[in-house]
């Protein structure tokens, strides 16, 4: 470790009004927001509706306000696949980037997103549940908050593919909670369906290691074949629901051509990621105001920023970080 860098990241992170003192920039002029370069943040949404409630539903007047103080603030949003070639190599990013997805695979997409999104031109990626595609009126009854919302249909994601919208895969039919060992509360033995050998109650035991292969197998493969034959275009990156999986499934999804894989763990993305692992930062809660949405994309900037200086910081929750944020807009008002 680089003992000056740790000092520099330090003084940074928990004495923000020396950050004009340690970090200026090449001119005569002081930079009190780093910003950022050869990253990308990735923002995660799931539903839009002006009538239903939950922690993942935002109501399209929000939705208008990210894209417009996104835009306001000189943010670039750019496409999953731009996403991927960078990471590849193949290609840049311009400063600021920013990537927007949904997750699951609601009507509410084409609905409310797309024509904002067509309006501005700007790009989004929706993950499917595959079998629930087509699924117009949702499963009011379902114990599964998402089955009861009303799916996009292959007509409405083939008449979005064409106008700068994609689409992947969020698995087959494996969004669900299940039971990976007996006992009581249930609520305690529960996990991720795709995350590891699930209980099997009528046979009264758990999967082998064999059968959660297979079904893992079985299910990323059905997707990849489902959406390739409907959308006409080769589907080489995944969603896992709840954002979790586990090293086998992982190596499954790559052994199928999955090259990038995203999660719901928080951060900026650079070149240097490996396995393809993307990072996400929440956006589509209803208390993320657009000033919100700004100051936590600029939190994960600024720890990017930090750990050019000291790599170490890399598990850093973005909490520590909010003394910094506060001292750069201060010190911008100061000198703007």
């Amino acid at each position: 470790m680089n003992l000056l860098g740790m000092i520099r990241t330090l003084l940074l992170l928990f004495t923000p009004g020396l950050i004009p003192l340690f970090f200026p920039t090449h001119s005569s002029t002081v930079s009190f927001h780093p910003g950022y370069q050869n990253h990308v943040a990735v923002l995660m949404y799931h539903h839009i509706s002006n009538t239903d409630r939950g922690s993942a539903v935002i109501t399209p007047r929000l939705f208008r306000a990210h894209l417009d103080i996104l835009q306001k603030e000189g943010y670039h949003v750019i496409s999953t696949e731009r996403l991927a070639r960078f990471l590849s190599g193949k290609d840049n990013v311009p400063p600021k980037a920013v990537v927007i997805t949904f997750d699951d695979g609601y009507e509410s997409f084409y609905t409310y997103a797309y024509p904002e999104l067509k309006k501005r031109n700007i790009p989004a990626t929706c993950f499917v549940i595959v079998k629930s595609a087509g699924d117009t009126k949702g499963s009011p009854g379902s114990r599964l908050i998402w089955k009861q919302v009303p799916k996009l249909t292959w007509e409405q994601m083939r008449e979005m593919q064409a106008h700068g919208m994609s689409f992947y895969p969020h698995s087959y039919d494996s969004h669900y909670l299940a039971r990976f060992a007996p006992g009581v509360p249930a609520a305690r033995h529960i996990r991720p369906a795709l995350a590891g050998p699930i209980w099997l109650d009528k046979q009264n035991r758990r999967e082998t290691r064999e059968e959660y292969e297979a079904r893992v197998r079985a299910d990323l493969l059905k997707a990849k074949e489902v959406m390739e034959k409907e959308l006409g275009r080769p589907m080489d990156q995944f969603c896992w629901p709840y954002g979790v999986d586990s090293p086998t499934a992982a190596r499954i999804a790559r052994s199928l051509g999955y090259k990038y894989l995203y999660y719901t763990s928080r951060g900026l993305n650079g070149s240097c990621i490996t396995g393809g692992r993307i990072r996400r930062i929440n956006a589509g809660s209803p208390d993320i105001t657009p000033e919100i949405l700004i100051r936590k994309i600029e939190q994960y900037a600024l720890l990017a920023y930090a750990q050019q200086w000291c790599p170490s910081f890399i598990f850093l929750d973005p909490a520590l970080l909010e003394p910094a944020c506060v001292a750069l807009e201060f010190w911008q008002e100061r000198f703007s």
